[in-house]
């Protein structure tokens, strides 16, 4: 139990930051990066399935409590779980290319902006479609560099016997 705390710590930061670094862009560009989905691949590429879809569940918890929050509450928990669970399941080919990782991150962030799409098509919500292609586009230009170094991190944790 307290070897795993390091790791929560960690993680809380990482997904805290994700969270809240959004704003930080002019709110009038089209779409913004998903930092979170990149949090939740990195755990779900170094750990697993499980591993991805508890580290989704926590940070969608935060995307949809964090103001100005999700619509409806706990869409964006079970969007990222399951995006984390996904992205989980691509870890055993991340080996075989270093592409892997990118892909399936991006394609994380993809099963996010459809599930987003699909709430505002139900009426819950407002989201433009050419808004969700620019932000996948700008979470994949974000994958590029910001990926590897969350993979480091965890590979750090995984080192220091913490996670």
């Amino acid at each position: 139990m307290i070897a795993t705390l390091p790791v929560i710590g960690a993680r809380t930061v990482l997904l805290l930051v994700a969270v809240l670094a959004p704003t930080l862009f002019p709110s009038g560009m089209p779409g913004r990066p998903d930092l979170v989905v990149l949090v939740v691949a990195a755990a779900a590429l170094m750990h697993g399935p499980v591993t991805g879809a508890l580290v989704g569940l926590a940070g969608g918890w935060l995307v949809d409590l964090v103001p100005p929050g999700g619509e409806p509450l706990g869409a964006g928990a079970l969007s990222y779980a399951l995006a984390g669970a996904l992205v989980g399941a691509a870890r055993r080919w991340a080996p075989a290319s270093p592409l892997v990782p990118w892909i399936a991150a991006v394609g994380g962030a993809v099963v996010i902006q459809l599930v987003r799409g699909l709430t505002a098509a139900a009426g819950v919500g407002v989201a433009h479609p050419v808004d969700l292609l620019w932000s996948v586009a700008a979470t994949a230009l974000f994958a590029l560099l910001v990926l590897p170094v969350l993979i480091g991190v965890e590979r750090f944790l995984l080192s220091r016997g913490w996670a």
